[in-house]
């Protein structure tokens, strides 16, 4: 019986479906970013952010009646997306603590793409063909493997390629 050790997929290209293709990141964090970011993509797209400690209750400023009037209030376990252009993210990445799922497109997406109810192969269909996207990458706020995925197999091999990469002990 031929069998494939786990540790044969991780840090390499497979692909997952027809023209999708992912590395398993062996134990990423944030400090990648700068790597795997191309400034000829327009936005960032990052989903599911975290505001504050996520447990405590605590102040923020937020839309609570409209958009045109922040409310001071208490709140907690503040989950959201935001986007930004490319030059923006790039600015306020550096020093990102903890985890962080983005993708890069250059295309905003459609109203009707929840990334939370949108997933498998729909998912990249929709955002290869609405968003124009290079990658998603998962990178978990604990030490953990995360992903990176792409439709692009020459982008995901030019970054195995980076000398700057160190693959066999992540940024």
């Amino acid at each position: 019986m031929n069998t494939v050790d786990f540790h044969d997929n991780i840090n390499c290209i497979r692909e997952t479906a027809p023209g999708r293709y992912r590395i398993i990141l062996d134990f990423a964090t944030t400090n990648i970013l700068p790597f795997l970011i191309r400034s000829d993509y327009n936005y960032i797209w990052v989903h599911n952010h975290i505001a504050g400690k996520g447990f405590d209750w605590e102040e923020f400023k937020l839309p609570i009646k409209d958009n045109s009037m922040n409310i001071k209030t208490l709140a907690r376990s503040l989950t959201f997306d935001f986007i930004l252009t490319t030059d923006e993210f790039e600015n306020i990445m550096t020093g990102w603590k903890g985890g962080i799922e983005l993708i890069q497109m250059n295309n905003i997406p459609p109203y009707y793409l929840d990334l939370n109810k949108v997933i498998g192969n729909k998912r990249y269909e929709i955002l290869e063909k609405e968003c124009d996207y290079l990658f998603e990458v998962d990178i978990p706020s604990a030490t953990d493997y995360g992903t990176l995925i792409s439709p692009s197999r020459k982008y995901l091999q030019s970054l195995l390629d980076n000398p700057e990469i160190n693959w066999s002990e992540l940024p």
